[in-house]
């Protein structure tokens, strides 16, 4: 695990327009890992996931194929947006699409693969000990909870273990669990789709699919795995990134992260509250509501604090290494909050259209990309190339403005 630069250390300071030659500080891992174990660990459960779930799906399919058909693309057209969302928070873009789709993998193929029998054997010895209508009552409560939440921060560590250098940040292990609960949510809710097909009671097949996406993706979609486990890589994220922290602090975080993950899962699993709402659709989104806002609460919350931890992060090696002429004081406390981003180019907008806004984006993504070169490179050849991609972007921006207003000038303004 890499720690952040030291300030004290001598470097060179990155103008608009230099070209310095200087050694690389930081080396990134890739997640492609031929030499590690970790590496044919993950292929290893992923591949016996993908057999397992293809396998399901095959039988499914023979019996009500439109029905797999049209589920399939219907969570795959649900997943996008979350997907965007989620690669949008990755400000230092620190993951390439590779390791995106290895997180989202696990969750949907690996775990999914391992929780099936597991939450089956739990649910099957609560019915002996406790009895079925217990189970029935409480089986989803303790078996999801403590089976699918360690499955799926397993491949937080995972992917850790694969790719170490790659996680720099508490937010980057943040985006990372979320996409693995998001591939573990999809891949579930698929399954649940065409399982309620195959039970449907009549011929029509597509209905089912539509009542699934209703109840686990419109209604309660929002505060699920994705959430939940987003929750726990905070945890993660702290232990790794925290080196300089005590351990028994460290492992304290890794574990009250994992804990409130836990407690927000049994919570939303228990049928506590269950007649709150009445019957009906009605009910259910009263139901929903009552027990997901807390959730919801509570993951923005550790979300929150990872966005903070990691504008600070962006705003030290932007202060380490850049002059005013690429970044300016406010464009640097800006770029570490994706809302003060959006509402900066809300203005750009309103004061000067929307060709100028998108040229502020443009410029905001190349600064955030210059950081990062910056962080793993230093200032070197690739950080000059993006610094003149800087430069020429806030020249760009000029252009679109009155000729007595600069770029620089009116993000000042902006803020």
């Amino acid at each position: 695990m890499t720690t952040p630069h030291n300030p004290l250390t001598a470097h060179r300071r990155l103008k608009g327009g230099a070209l310095v030659d200087e050694r690389a500080p930081l080396g990134v891992d890739g997640f492609f890992q031929p030499r590690r174990a970790a590496f044919w660990l993950f292929l290893f459960f992923l591949a016996n996931g993908v057999f397992s779930m293809v396998s399901n799906f095959y039988t499914g399919y023979r019996v009500v194929p439109t029905a797999v058909v049209f589920a399939t693309l219907l969570w795959a057209l649900y997943a996008v947006p979350f997907l965007l969302f989620f690669r949008s928070l990755d400000l230092f873009e620190q993951h390439p699409p590779l390791g995106f789709a290895m997180a989202f993998a696990w969750g949907g193929f690996a775990a999914c693969y391992l929780a099936i029998p597991v939450n089956s054997a739990v649910e099957s010895i609560s019915a002996k000990l406790f009895g079925p209508q217990f189970t029935a009552d409480w089986g989803p409560a303790l078996a999801g909870p403590i089976n699918e939440e360690i499955l799926k921060l397993l491949g937080v560590v995972v992917l850790i273990m694969i790719a170490r250098t790659q996680f720099r940040t508490i937010l980057s292990v943040v985006v990372v669990g979320a996409m693995i609960g998001l591939g573990f949510q999809i891949v579930e809710d698929l399954l649940y789709s065409v399982n309620t097909a195959i039970q449907f009671p009549y011929t029509n097949q597509i209905a089912p699919v539509g009542l699934m996406f209703l109840v686990r993706g419109v209604i309660t979609g929002i505060w699920s795995h994705a959430l939940y486990t987003s929750v726990s890589a905070f945890g993660i994220g702290y232990f790794v990134t925290r080196r300089h922290e005590p351990l028994i602090r460290r492992t304290a975080v890794a574990v009250g992260a994992f804990a409130l993950a836990w407690s927000m899962h049994f919570f939303w699993n228990s049928p506590w509250m269950q007649n709150i709402g009445g019957g009906g659709v009605g009910g259910m989104v009263v139901l929903s509501l009552v027990k997901g806002l807390p959730i919801l609460a509570a993951g923005y919350l550790m979300w929150k604090l990872a966005g903070r931890e990691e504008g600070t992060q962006i705003r030290a090696v932007a202060d380490h290494y850049l002059d005013d002429d690429l970044m300016t004081p406010e464009e640097r406390d800006a770029l570490g909050s994706l809302h003060q981003r959006r509402h900066l180019r809300t203005h750009m907008r309103k004061a000067h259209g929307r060709k100028a806004a998108r040229t502020l984006h443009r410029l905001q993504r190349a600064q955030l990309h210059l950081i990062r070169v910056c962080e793993e490179n230093g200032t070197g050849i690739p950080a000059a190339r993006a610094a003149q991609d800087v430069t020429a972007l806030r020249a760009d921006l000029a252009a679109t403005h009155t000729p007595t207003t600069t770029g620089a000038t009116a993000t000042a303004n902006a803020g």
